[in-house]
């Protein structure tokens, strides 16, 4: 199998696909990075502090896959429309996801609201329960400039110019760095703040990069081209929300499968006291690194099938498919080799505790395991979004996440009592079947699509 897909690789598309990747997967590590700002910055503060934060930011994310996977259908329209030479209607959609980023926000903001004012509800020890929904409080209003945000960069990904979301996700890392340093600890003749210091640096930068990214949609020279004549209707804007709503709902509840996963994992966790729940935010978190890299390669992929989709090319969606499993598969195996070799001098960077140490280096063989596995399914997932094959993509993480993933991670976890490796080795079995799953339903959908003679017609 391997010797075919190394026969048809297509060193142009390998070209096309990494000039796309690069600056989201930059991008994308500037976001993780400033959760590993966070996390080395907060974890100075001692072990409870960094575990109370980390909980805190899991169950903001344990819902954020609800509301952010709507949104990853923007860049799915829009680059069908360029495929199709349309790119002018993109600008529709993008005003439509603005009004769909709104009413996500009040959504995912009432949630949290009762969550922090039931946080008992989650069983967490005195010291966590003391420090998360403080947290959570203040980053809970996050939610609606991450969301705008999120819709903007997903608008001129879709486009192919995926490097304004970089320089403005670098920036942001640069400016939370900066905020967590005179918030935190108090530099400057600021306030010292602890942990809450680092939700308000959150939150500072979170704002800002929504104001940049509205700015430059709207006013840089480069987006001017993609503007249309005449300013779209609320009519128009409103009929484009069902086409969002359409194909993001069964995204996001693909996305909230697996992140909810993780998020309720760590969850889990957190009943085996701060030292575990400390390992498995730093483990976690080393991991999230190489996942955003693997992310940004399937991204790409997702656009360029998206491409051939609106161009009505079967030969280039299998292709371009092709090249996205291989260039995934390729940066994972060596991911791997890096947890294994380098995994306490990647645990020592984070400063933490004597007695977190001896739990995070076990993790980092774990994550080496499910390393392939994990790019893999993300790269599945992208790439049957591509084809607008979104509602398979769904079953198939409800499936591997909920069915498989969260039982075993239970049982191995609290019935065996393996603690946060039994947590582990749960979802490491749900990623390998998302990957199996989600590889196997794209070479099946792809045989099955069939596109309409005088579209194509039209299109030629």
């Amino acid at each position: 199998m391997l010797g075919k897909l190394l026969s048809r690789i297509s060193t142009s598309e390998v070209k096309l696909i990494t000039k796309l990747a690069y600056p989201i997967v930059l991008g994308h590590l500037g976001i993780v990075l400033m959760g590993v700002a966070d996390t080395v910055m907060v974890g100075k503060l001692g072990k409870v502090a960094l575990a109370g934060v980390n909980q805190a930011n899991n169950i903001f994310f344990l819902f954020s896959g609800l509301t952010f996977g709507v949104l990853f259908a923007v860049s799915t329209l829009v680059s069908i429309k360029v495929g199709e030479k349309r790119p002018d209607l993109g600008f529709i959609t993008y005003r439509a996801g603005l009004l769909v980023s709104v009413i996500l926000f009040i959504f995912q903001y009432l949630i949290l609201w009762l969550l922090i004012n039931n946080f008992h509800w989650l069983k967490q020890s005195p010291e966590i329960e003391a420090i998360a929904p403080e947290f959570l409080k203040i980053i809970a209003w996050s939610v609606l400039p991450m969301l705008i945000f999120t819709n903007c960069r997903q608008f001129t990904d879709g486009l192919g110019h995926t490097k304004i979301s970089m320089v403005l996700n670098l920036a942001g890392l640069v400016l939370n760095v900066f905020l967590n340093a005179i918030l935190i600890y108090g530099w400057w003749g600021f306030p010292a703040l602890g942990a809450n210091g680092a939700a308000w640096a959150t939150l500072i930068t979170r704002v800002l990069m929504a104001v940049a990214a509205l700015w430059y949609v709207r006013y840089s020279k480069l987006m001017s081209q993609y503007l249309p004549l005449k300013m779209p209707n609320f009519k128009e804007i409103w009929r484009e929300t069902f086409e969002i709503w359409k194909i993001g709902t069964p995204i996001a509840l693909q996305t909230f499968a697996e992140w909810a996963c993780f998020a309720i994992s760590g969850i889990m966790i957190g009943w085996y006291g701060s030292v575990q729940l400390a390992a498995h935010a730093v483990a976690l978190n080393a991991a999230s690194l190489t996942y955003m890299v693997a992310s940004g390669l399937s991204m790409a992929g997702s656009i360029r099938v998206g491409n051939a989709y609106g161009e009505q090319s079967l030969s280039s969606i299998r292709r371009i498919a092709n090249m996205t499993f291989f260039l995934v598969v390729l940066f994972e195996i060596f991911n791997a080799f890096i947890f294994i070799v380098f995994s306490k001098q990647i645990a020592g960077l984070y400063g933490v505790e004597s007695d977190v140490m001896p739990y995070i280096l076990p993790l980092f063989f774990l994550a080496a395991f499910f390393q392939i596995s994990d790019g893999l399914q993300a790269a599945a997932m992208s790439v049957l979004r591509g084809i607008k094959d979104v509602v398979w993509a769904s079953i198939i993480s409800i499936i591997a996440y909920w069915v498989v993933s969260l039982p075993l991670s239970y049982l191995f976890g609290e019935i065996l009592q393996k603690g946060v490796y039994g947590v582990w080795m749960g979802f490491s079995a749900g990623l390998f079947l998302a990957a199996i799953l989600g590889v196997y339903r794209f070479y099946y959908q792809w045989k099955r699509i069939k596109f309409l003679p005088e579209n194509s017609a039209l299109l030629n």
